[in-house]
């Protein structure tokens, strides 16, 4: 997904972040992989556009709502 990286703040208290719905989908997923076996989650739109190759060590894991959203994301896991 898209997002927008870069330095915000103030002189005091700068830093670099990164902003997006695709980054905050990311945290729900690391939150959600600490209980999975592995700890490695991904969804379906990362792995529509993942090489064959790489698609090929993932399997389905299950379909959850990811706080924030309103959608079901089908989860996958690391064979």
């Amino acid at each position: 997904g898209e997002t927008v990286a870069g330095n915000v703040g103030t002189r005091a208290r700068f830093e670099y972040t990164v902003i997006g719905d695709a980054v905050n989908a990311a945290a729900r997923l690391t939150e959600l992989a600490k209980d999975v076996e592995g700890r490695a989650l991904t969804c379906a739109e990362t792995l529509a556009e993942a090489a064959e190759q790489e698609a090929a060590h993932w399997r389905a894991h299950d379909r959850v709502t990811l706080r924030g959203r309103t959608g079901e994301t089908e989860l996958f896991v690391r064979r």
